[in-house]
């Protein structure tokens, strides 16, 4: 359970996260679940030629919404759980977070610039391949190409990273700190939701939107230079996921 192993349930707290995510669960198969099939059957048809900017920003924008729906429908199980939190449990979760920082610098974050660009490009080609199946030189040539002309600063990215984590510390500091109640918290967390992708600061709501234009066009850029077969082996894949 990645909860667990992040927080350190007592068996209370371990007895309500299990009801949570099968209530959750159930919502999701029952309520969600139809629309996202569909979701990915539009993307089995459009991924069988080069798909735009535009169709690919659609395609991104729905499976937000499903997952901003996921946190929203969780607001209230998630307050009590944060409520019940201890003190060392806060601290256990700074702790796992600090591990999963050190692993993001030492995959993404080389000193050199340049080795950072090529770390991004080498996990784009990664996905690409997961999805498309074997590239070609020339395929992997272009998608570095597309990557340096289209920087992103992991730097910045990580301090994002950052930026949400010490929010949801913070937030559970306050909440245990202060007693707060249960509709105290939920409004808590609903701003936390609220602010996640995009922060706080015109900074950071600039930088978060160039990253997700940048993504988009990125995706777009990738299906335009795929061949017919790799193509269909996508359409293959992405029916594997419904």
């Amino acid at each position: 359970w990645w909860m667990d192993d992040h927080i350190g349930f007592t068996a209370e707290q371990d007895s309500f996260a299990r009801e949570f995510l099968e209530r959750q669960f159930w919502w999701h198969r029952t309520e969600q679940l139809q629309d996202i099939s569909a979701s990915l059957e539009q993307i089995r048809e459009k991924i069988s030629r080069p798909m735009t900017v535009v169709e690919v920003n659609q395609f991104s924008d729905q499976f937000k919404k499903y997952a901003y729906s996921i946190a929203n429908k969780s607001t209230p199980d998630m307050a009590k759980l944060l409520i019940s939190l201890q003190p060392n449990q806060i601290e256990a979760m700074q702790k796992r977070m600090q591990k999963g920082n050190e692993k993001f610098i030492k995959e993404w974050l080389p000193k050199e610039k340049e080795k950072q660009v090529k770390v991004r490009a080498d996990k784009v080609i990664e996905r690409t391949e997961w999805l498309f199946g074997t590239l070609s030189k020339e395929q992997e040539q272009k998608i570095r190409a597309h990557v340096i002309a289209n920087p992103l600063d992991m730097n910045t990215v990580y301090q994002d990273r950052l930026r949400r984590q010490n929010e949801l510390i913070m937030m559970a500091k306050e909440v245990q700190k202060k007693q707060l109640s249960q509709t105290q918290t939920e409004e808590m967390i609903k701003n936390y939701i609220k602010n996640f992708e995009f922060g706080n600061t015109p900074e950071q709501r600039v930088f978060a939107k160039n990253r997700s234009d940048t993504g988009i066009k990125l995706a777009s850029f990738i299906t335009e230079i795929m061949n017919d077969d790799q193509r269909k082996y996508a359409k293959e894949r992405v029916g594997h996921r419904r």
